[in-house]
């Protein structure tokens, strides 16, 4: 809403103005007020709003974890949903996680061992390409994920080496007491998804995948 106040002219007296003067300070000092109940100027914060229209929105500063606008979307954080959905009509989601390096022999090195996140972290990636061009066999150890956490492992290499896929800790739960998964053809796939074991542990198990075997 537009505020007025009354112009004085240079023509005008000082001591005739006063109560001009008094009355324009009041209504600007009224209108301050009535935006100090939604801006504090000294906290740096905005609250009480019933309605924000924005052409872009960016959350973080500098490096931002939240960029909206009129065509994109970008969150750059974690995203927690407590006791809700998150609910599709007419979209979908696309996964473009996949790690930049093949885990293959030539990733492996000398020793043929390869590790898929570490002691104290999870696995970056949600996709892997693999692949392995000798006879000895490539074994890359997977460590525990986040309980939830999805991953896909892919031979992309038209080869037939054997890649393995180690359980750290038997924290990939088989059938028949194996801990290994191998692929050794081009097209292979294994996915697994890590659970809940009940002790707040996350252990991954097998959810699809075509061509693998255990061992």
């Amino acid at each position: 809403m537009a505020i007025s106040v009354t112009e004085i002219l240079g023509t005008d007296s000082l001591s005739g103005s006063r109560l001009v003067l008094n009355d324009n300070f009041n209504v600007l000092a009224s209108e301050i007020n009535a935006m100090e109940v939604y801006f504090s100027p000294s906290a740096g914060t905005i609250t009480g709003l019933t309605s924000l229209t924005t052409t872009a929105l960016k959350v973080g500063g500098l490096s931002p974890v939240l960029d909206i606008n009129a065509t994109t979307f970008n969150i750059a954080a974690n995203v927690t949903m407590n006791a809700s959905n998150l609910t599709l009509t007419g979209g979908g989601i696309f996964r473009n996680d996949t790690a930049v390096v093949t885990q293959d022999d030539v990733l492996a090195g000398p020793t043929f061992t390869l590790d898929i996140g570490t002691s104290s972290a999870v696995p970056a990636s949600t996709m892997y390409r693999c692949g392995n061009n000798t006879v000895t066999t490539v074994t890359a150890t997977l460590y525990n994920g986040s309980i939830g956490q999805e991953i896909f492992f892919m031979y992309t290499e038209a080869t037939t080496g054997t890649f393995r896929l180690n359980a750290y800790n038997n924290n990939i739960v088989l059938t028949g007491g194996n801990t290994n998964l191998d692929l050794t053809a081009i097209g292979q796939t294994v996915h697994l998804l890590a659970i809940n074991n009940g002790s707040g542990v996350a252990v991954w198990f097998v959810v699809g995948g075509t061509g693998y075997s255990l061992s």
